[in-house]
């Protein structure tokens, strides 16, 4: 049996701010530019008024906020999300940049990823972070002006214009990709904090197995939730036991504790994670699609704000 993952379309921008005025920010900003980009696009998008509790909202299942930024879970859920409102959210924004100190000019870049249906979506998206920069960042409102956005077809290819406050072209998305080159040993490198729970608790010990399930789930769930008639195969046991035979024959992880304010909770939320690399030997061309599609997706939790990502070494 060899197992199919569906196919999943998905866009890859990047952005580029230019800061109007003396900035400081915190060096993990993906958090943030989350947060301003929800209340931008919400503001945007919405005409029901600051009232109206999206959950009870008529227009929830067309509006292009709660599509992109409060999916509600609609009709019966998949394996594993009994007792969940909402779905992932088809987006990851990465924020490399952990600059802290901005002068006038200075320019800030991140970059964000679409996934399924939301990539027909991507003006908004860009309108909203445009609208975000100008009202500024953070509780001290820091004023920035979307100077361009490029967007990732082989290459980067300019997509939006400060100057002309228009999209150049209509972005197209690309698939996820199904196939690669591999050589074992294999390493997984975590790039951010990565955050996989067992049993209900965070931990880096864990097998090859428990990563599978934890990419599995993800990407079926973004699947189920974001692409149209996407071809789902919920029997995935001979995969997870095909990766009990892959042997973790290095580890190299280490915990650092990150923290956010979140506007929602008003208090400092901890989201810290594990950093670092495993290295994988054995039969692994079973898990070439789902690592390389997992690369994109991210993994575990808060892979909204850029927790998760993962890079594959030695295709």
């Amino acid at each position: 049996m060899n197992y199919v993952l569906p196919d999943i379309p998905y866009l890859k921008l990047r952005f580029v701010l230019t800061a109007q005025e003396e900035a400081w920010l915190h060096p993990i900003k993906g958090s943030m530019l989350r947060g301003a980009f929800g209340h931008a696009l919400k503001r945007t998008v919405c005409v029901m008024g600051r009232e109206q509790v999206c959950g009870a909202c008529m227009l929830r299942q067309q509006c292009v906020y709660t599509r992109i930024f409060e999916t509600f879970i609609e009709g019966d859920p998949p394996p594993f999300m009994h007792g969940l409102k909402t779905s992932p959210r088809p987006f990851v924004i990465e924020a490399p940049d952990t600059k802290q100190e901005y002068k006038t000019g200075d320019a800030l870049e991140f970059y964000t990823t679409l996934f399924g249906k939301a990539c027909e979506l991507h003006p908004y998206v860009i309108f909203a972070f445009a609208m975000a920069a100008e009202r500024g960042l953070t509780k001290r409102n820091h004023r920035f002006q979307l100077k361009q956005v490029d967007w990732m077809n082989k290459k980067w290819k300019l997509l939006y214009d400060c100057h002309t406050k228009c999209l150049c072209q209509m972005a197209k998305p690309s698939l996820l990709p199904k196939n690669g080159r591999m050589q074992a040993p294999l390493k997984l490198r975590f790039m951010t904090p990565t955050r996989i729970k067992v049993d209900k608790q965070l931990t880096m010990d864990f097998p090859f197995r428990t990563l599978v399930f934890k990419m599995l789930r993800r990407t079926l769930e973004i699947a189920h939730f974001h692409v149209s008639d996407a071809k789902l195969d919920w029997d995935f046991h001979e995969l997870l036991e095909k990766a009990d035979d892959i042997k973790i024959v290095e580890k190299k992880l280490y915990w650092d504790d990150w923290t956010r304010y979140s506007n929602m909770q008003k208090t400092t939320l901890h989201i810290g994670g594990f950093f670092g690399e495993m290295v994988l030997d054995g039969n692994l061309k079973p898990f070439v699609q789902l690592l390389r599609t997992s690369e994109i997706l991210h993994v575990g939790k808060g892979t909204v704000f850029g927790l998760g990502k993962v890079r594959v070494e030695g295709w």
